[in-house]
This record gives structure tokens, sequence and C-alpha cells, in this order.
């Protein structure tokens, strides 16, 4: 069974992706409640990003002040779409995203 919300998101079968401050950086990891022969997109995508943002940490970190600096000068919408955030993988291309 699994539980969603009205957005049809199983938060018991996501899989996360965690950052916590370290006294010589920082440390990520990758939280997945399914077995490794149970490996979907998702987990896929979660080790690619702390992959990607271990070899890459100084892009990573600009991308995020830069992300932060525009969402503080972004006017938002009051009953923004709870889906705009999700990424359709079956009709994205790579490079689509910048």
């Amino acid at each position: 069974m699994m539980d969603t919300t009205k957005s049809d998101v199983g938060f018991f079968e996501s899989v996360s992706v965690v950052i916590t401050p370290h006294k010589s950086g920082f440390t990520c990891g990758v939280l997945d409640p399914k077995p490794p022969n149970k490996r979907d997109i998702c987990s896929y995508i979660a080790k690619g990003l702390v992959r990607f943002v271990t070899t890459n940490a100084d892009l990573i970190y600009d991308e995020g002040m830069q992300g932060f600096n525009e969402d503080d000068n972004r006017t938002k919408e009051k009953n923004s779409d709870a889906s705009d955030n999700v990424i359709d993988l079956f009709n994205w291309k790579k490079g689509d995203l910048n």
C-alpha cells in the first residue's frame, strides 16, 4: 500500500538525498527504502546527484546561491500548482533544464 497525498506522491517509497554539515565542509548520501534489486529511476537520479555534488561541490554551491537569489527576487503566485517542480523524464531531453 502506498501512502499518497492529493498529488499521488508516495512519501514512504521516496528516495532522499541527505546533505549535512561536517567539520571539513559537508557530507551527503542517499536514503533509499528499496533493496538494491528494486531500484528505480529515483534511486539512480539520487545516486547521480550525490556523485555529481561530491565531484563538483564548487559548481553546486554557486548554483545553490544563484537559486536562492532567484527565489528571493521572484514574485510567487498565491495558488501555485503543486506539480510545478515535477519533471517528466520521458519527455525531457538532456540540457532542457538550463
